[in-house]
């Protein structure tokens, strides 16, 4: 046999939304406690709404990620540079070996002829006046190798979970300053009850001490 649902019993949803608006929860449900359905129900609408955007974001990043990687590539050009000497701060002299990380001065060709110089950090051992490989933009200034269609969606997906985190928990810190407002109303109002009622309760008011009843 069924047993009649009680008030505010049911789904955890069902029960969430009645208490959001205080409907069928009984005589003894509050304001405050309706106010605290209302701001877990306004969090799991917040965590929904954080997800969704942040799947379609994430997902309309790996989508384009072969797109972008080819509009990448066609305004970069592969060039062959020369090393000059060291460019790091007090550099002097000019040696004939340069090592892995090492600042240097490079001069490379832009592909319309102009020969330009800039720094370069040295992704493997040169010697001076070797050939060294590097990616410049269409004005000829250094930039950094074309990211492949698979590192751009790698890439989305990352700032997508890092978006979802952050606005999780961004969300998660509202609903905490809130619910620590409404336990700060509770026990104001309790403290205030407390006071009306406790010189009554206790016999005070009328010069009995303790309390009447016992």
């Amino acid at each position: 046999m069924r047993r009649p649902s009680q008030p505010g019993h049911g789904r955890p949803e069902r029960r969430l939304l009645r208490g959001a608006f205080g409907h069928g929860m009984g005589p003894l449900w509050r304001p405050v406690d309706r106010a605290r359905s209302r701001a877990r129900l306004l969090l799991r609408l917040g965590l929904i709404l954080a997800l969704l955007v942040n799947g379609v974001l994430a997902g309309h990043g790996v989508a384009t990620a072969p797109a972008r990687a080819r509009a990448e590539a066609a305004r970069l050009h592969l060039v062959q540079a020369a090393v000059l000497g060291r460019a790091g701060p007090g550099a002097t002299g000019v040696a004939t070996h340069y090592h892995t990380g090492e600042l240097v001065r490079v001069a490379w060709t832009y592909p319309d002829g102009h020969t330009m110089v800039g720094r370069f950090d040295l992704p493997r051992p040169v010697d001076l006046g070797q050939g060294l490989p590097i990616w410049v933009t269409d004005r000829g200034e250094i930039a950094d190798p074309p990211q492949s269609a698979a590192a751009l969606a790698l890439l989305s997906l990352g700032m997508g979970a890092g978006g979802l985190l952050v606005l999780s928990l961004g969300l998660q810190a509202l609903y905490l300053l809130r619910r620590r407002s409404l336990d700060r109303r509770v026990d104001r109002r309790w403290a205030e009850g407390w006071a009306a009622v406790e010189p009554h309760w206790s016999g005070r008011l009328h010069g009995r001490p303790g309390n009447p009843a016992a």
